[in-house]
């Protein structure tokens, strides 16, 4: 699995020592949430919709990556986008636009839009969900 600093590498390495960028993507990184993601683009809806409001509620008053910051939400849709690269997904791109509405049942307050994932290749990982 792509760790942060792999993330970080090219275009980012300025948020290699950023602990609060590396928390919320850890928060991303997590098998429940990387699920979460991949079942809401399976219905064709923007990734996050299933874990933004936990993200906002828990990460957006980090100091030193605050969510009210647009740029900042730009990077979580590159964490996101490199996170669910590993699992064979890539935005769609509806026309010109890869972004779909959040829709109110995700209680964003902060993220308004968010890319639409599909299944494009071949996974470099996989998940598996055990119940105890």
């Amino acid at each position: 699995m792509v760790s942060y600093a792999d993330f970080c590498k090219g275009s980012t390495e300025k948020w290699i020592n950023n602990t609060d960028a590396a928390a919320v993507f850890g928060y991303l990184r997590k098998p429940e949430n990387i699920h979460n993601m991949i079942v809401m683009s399976k219905l064709g809806l923007p990734a996050i919709s299933g874990i933004v409001k936990d993200l906002e509620d828990n990460y957006s008053n980090l100091p030193d990556f605050l969510l009210s910051k647009g740029t900042n939400r730009q990077i979580v849709g590159k964490m996101v986008k490199c996170i669910l690269g590993q699992f064979g997904y890539e935005p769609v791109a509806n026309g010109h636009d890869e972004r779909g509405q959040l829709r109110n049942f995700t209680g964003a307050k902060l993220f308004k839009t968010a890319s639409v994932y599909s299944l494009t290749s071949s996974p470099k990982h996989s998940l598996s969900i055990k119940i105890i």
